[in-house]
């Protein structure tokens, strides 16, 4: 993934990947990484409007029903997303956006909650 466009979408209570639903959207390939339960590795990559899953503890992200389009600098990324019971409560979303080679970054932004139920 370095040097490529990427996406980071972040769900939980706080600015940390650890036990988050922390997902790695790679624009140039259209694939959809999700990190482990303990903030260190990715899984393996999911083409959206593919088939397919992955999963942690705190989501489910599925091919089916994710995609992404835009153009430029704008991007617009749908996630089919199925939250377990215990990851229950209000949780933050962050969002950070980094450019091919690297030349830009927004650093992470909290953009708004999610209540999951």
């Amino acid at each position: 993934m370095a040097g490529s466009g990427v996406v980071n979408v972040l769900i939980n209570n706080a600015l940390n990947g650890n036990q988050a639903c922390y997902l790695a959207y790679v624009r140039s390939s259209n694939v959809l990484y999700l990190v482990n339960d303990a903030g260190t590795a990715l899984s393996a990559g999911l083409a959206l409007n593919g088939r397919g899953s992955v999963s942690n503890s705190q989501c489910t992200v599925t091919g089916a029903g994710s995609s992404a389009s835009g153009s430029g600098n704008s991007l617009t990324l749908t996630l089919n997303l199925i939250f377990p019971a215990g990851f229950a409560g209000n949780q933050v979303m962050y969002l950070a956006a980094r450019s091919n080679g690297d030349v830009l970054n927004s650093g992470w932004q909290a953009v708004g909650s999610v209540t999951v139920e």
